[in-house]
């Protein structure tokens, strides 16, 4: 009997904060953190994903983590989330050398937001530039990111007259920041990178132009969504149509709705395209107006303006790149046409994405997501950097320096060379993986690619968070680039704190792992705190 388990169903939103930033510790069950990079489930969920069987307890408890894997995916394979992802290590190291000269300096205070305070309650000037730079970049990258997860996040950012100028100088350091710090990693001479430090002048012309976004005080559009509906919206209607398809359609968009799984955040944005499209809401998940949706959602969050292309229109930036903004003007679109595209997606097949995609992308007037997919998958054939970062992920052994960003690097180049060959598979996961796959599928391919891209970390049934195993990867590796990359994030999430948080450190990473005592694992942050700045942590005076 297939019954619902609303338990095995349970999910969180996905936790994001980019207004106040940093790894807060949880211990919530069911969620994937992004500056955690962890999938966590319920102690039930992992029990009932171990049996060995096509139980329906295990096909809803895959169907939850399936869920929490899409938000992996998002971060780290959709165009957009690799660049975000990439914000906080661009922020870290770009303030590296400027806390450290303020540290020689005997500048030693926590926070650097009430230093600089403090400073100009002193001298009556801003005039410290290392100040200024660490404090510049981080609201621009911040602004920026919580614009992009949520437009209306714009009426409290304009408030902040000392550091925000204009949502094109945000977004044009976000991205300028991100691949300088990619570049780093992967490609010095920029020879397949955008050349981010020629777009210097074209933002500054737009200034003098007023160009409307790029200019102190200007107006402009916004969306009344933005990726956090956007995500949570994907991922809950993929799940959604795989356990329709399980349960032979069973179940309907009613049922769903009882057990609570369609409310609030995760149909914010399926609302909003019923909405504006004017198409009626199914009853059946397992349809053409679901599959037509989650297209929206993966053009959406996979523009190709500024990276990994140059940019075409600098007018258009903002417009270009932002999902809310993107995904609005696609459901624009389809209402000009609504009785073709209401029917459009009927094999979920990879020529059938490629196909509406183009004709979509035609519409908003951008490139379509595969033809970023094309520009990165070209990056390993002329290039021995890559080529040589691709060969420490085949064996999981990376190189010490900036280990998180190579690591990251070669799991989006990975992404990105399967989903040029299986688009349908990202797009329509849920779908993909029944037994109404696309016809140029079987589900023994389909696991496989999934499984290939599962999230690299997750919880145990005791809350203890351990690296994937994969089978073409030796355990001793991954376990040694477990710790590495968590070594680096804490260190990026201390500098954030050092820059933002106000009152002495905090050392709440008891989510990392149960097995330290709290004072085990604080000794561990401080010493790897005094390896970046040849200080320990207390030795900032609070102000």
């Amino acid at each position: 009997m297939t019954e619902l388990n609303p338990k095995l169903l349970d999910t969180d939103e996905f936790l994001e904060t980019d207004l106040d930033s940093s790894l807060n510790g949880t211990k919530s069950k069911g969620t994937y953190s992004p500056m955690q990079f962890v999938i966590r489930l319920r102690d039930d969920i992992h029990n009932a994903l171990k049996k060995d069987d096509m139980s329906f307890e295990r096909i809803q408890a895959f169907s939850t983590f399936m869920h929490e894997n899409i938000h992996w995916w998002q971060h780290v394979g959709s165009h957009l989330g690799f660049l975000t992802s990439l914000s906080y290590p661009a922020l870290a190291h770009s303030a590296h050398q400027d806390l450290n000269i303020l540290v020689k300096r005997n500048e030693k205070f926590k926070s650097i937001v009430e230093y600089d305070k403090y400073y100009y309650s002193t001298t009556g000037k801003h005039d410290n530039q290392e100040v200024n730079r660490i404090l510049n970049n981080y609201h621009d990258i911040i602004y920026a990111k919580a614009f992009i997860l949520d437009n209306k996040n714009i009426h409290k950012i304009v408030t902040d007259k000392r550091f925000f100028l204009h949502m094109g100088h945000c977004f044009h350091i976000l991205w300028s920041s991100s691949i300088n710090t990619l570049a780093a990693s992967i490609d010095r001479e920029y020879s397949f990178l955008p050349q981010v430090n020629e777009w210097h002048k074209r933002f500054q012309q737009l200034e003098k132009d007023k160009v409307q976004g790029f200019f102190i005080d200007s107006s402009m559009g916004i969306s009344p969504l933005g990726t956090r509906a956007i995500y949570e919206g994907q991922a809950r209607f993929n799940q959604l149509q795989y356990l329709a398809i399980a349960s032979e359609n069973k179940y309907l968009y009613s049922d769903f709705e009882k057990l609570g799984m369609l409310h609030g955040i995760y149909i914010e944005a399926f609302d909003l395209f019923l909405k504006i499209t004017q198409i009626d809401r199914p009853d059946n998940l397992n349809n053409s107006i679901i599959g037509l949706f989650l297209l929206l959602c993966d053009i959406s969050i996979n523009p190709t303006d500024g990276f990994p292309h140059e940019i075409l229109h600098y007018e258009s930036f903002i417009i270009s790149n932002d999902p809310g903004i993107r995904f609005i003007m696609l459901c624009q679109a389809v209402k000009k046409e609504k009785t073709k595209w209401t029917q459009a997606v009927k094999e979920y097949s990879r020529d059938e994405y490629i196909n509406l995609c183009e004709q979509l992308c035609k519409e908003i007037v951008c490139f379509t997501p595969l033809y970023g997919s094309a520009i990165v998958a070209k990056w390993s054939e002329n290039n021995e950097s890559i080529r040589n970062l691709l060969s420490e992920e085949s064996e999981m052994k990376f190189k010490p320096e900036n280990l998180a960003i190579r690591l990251f690097a070669a799991k989006y180049i990975r992404f990105q060379q399967d989903k040029l060959k299986y688009p349908s598979i990202f797009c329509w996961t849920g779908k993909s993986m029944t037994s109404e796959a696309s016809k140029e599928l079987n589900l023994e391919l389909v696991e496989k690619i999934f499984n290939r891209h599962r999230a690299l970390f997750i919880d145990d049934n005791g809350g203890e968070i351990r690296p994937m195993i994969f089978d073409n990867y030796s355990e001793q590796n991954t376990v040694d680039t477990f710790q590495s990359f968590y070594t680096y994030n804490t260190t990026y999430d201390m500098i954030m704190k050092w820059i933002k948080e106000k009152g002495e450190f905090n050392y709440d990473y008891n989510w990392l792992t149960s097995n330290h005592k709290d004072e085990e694992m604080k000794e561990w942050i401080r010493n790897n705190f005094r390896d970046a700045f040849s200080i320990f942590p207390e030795e900032l005076k609070v102000l």
